[in-house]
């Protein structure tokens, strides 16, 4: 779903990595996966100015033929985009986003969602589009049903709430606002936004204690 945004960017592309694949999975108390997402991507926007529609076709088109085609055009799931700066070494993530109701593709390609990825390149004068994608999917890796009119997928947003807090720890400009207010402004010493010479003893001892 699309959340509420700052502005931001402009950008040109630049030569595309090798796309992976990885999954997460969530396993239950006697070991058992109960929840997985597959990650597929970086699918990269062949553009080197405005995204338009037929940009999209394409990547739909590239998805389509690859092994990931079935699962991306019928699973819900969530979905990161960001754009990787010319000579730089990891895409740096920009907005998250995910589909309850919707297959995961659909939902991140959409006209809305077009609009929101061209605001942030408007700051970028050289660098590539790229979308993450996670779909959900069973243990044996077919894609899950989508939710209902109405319903939705507990384990979808909390993924999403998950990615929103890692994305903003690795860029504080994060367009997404909403979920993002206490990730923003919670402190706690030493650990959560730790500020420059504020770990005490006990901080360093419950840090460890927590193991982060």
């Amino acid at each position: 779903m699309l959340a509420a945004h700052r502005r931001g960017g402009r950008y040109r592309s630049s030569t595309k990595p090798k796309r992976t694949s990885s999954h997460i999975l969530v396993h239950s108390v006697s070991g058992g996966i109960i929840m997985k997402f597959e990650v597929f991507g970086p699918y990269y926007l062949s553009t080197k100015s405005i995204i338009r529609r037929d940009h999209v076709v394409s990547l739909r088109e590239e998805v389509a033929e690859s092994d990931c085609g079935g699962i991306l055009s019928t699973a819900p799931g969530c979905y990161v985009f960001g754009v990787k700066p010319s000579g730089a070494q990891r895409v740096i993530p920009w907005y998250v986003g995910k589909a309850e109701r919707q297959p995961v593709i659909k939902e991140a390609t959409n006209d809305q969602h077009l609009q929101l990825y061209n605001e942030i390149f408007d700051s970028y004068h050289n660098g590539s589009p790229a979308l993450y994608f996670l779909p959900s999917t069973t243990p044996k890796g077919r894609p899950t049903a989508l939710a209902t009119a109405g319903g939705n997928k507990p384990a979808i947003e909390f993924l999403e709430d998950w990615l929103i807090a890692a994305c903003l720890k690795t860029n504080p400009l994060l367009w997404n606002v909403k979920k993002t207010r206490l990730l923003r402004e919670l402190y706690v010493r030493g650990i959560f936004n730790p500020r420059k010479g504020d770990l005490n003893t006990a901080a360093g001892s419950f840090k460890k204690c927590i193991g982060v």
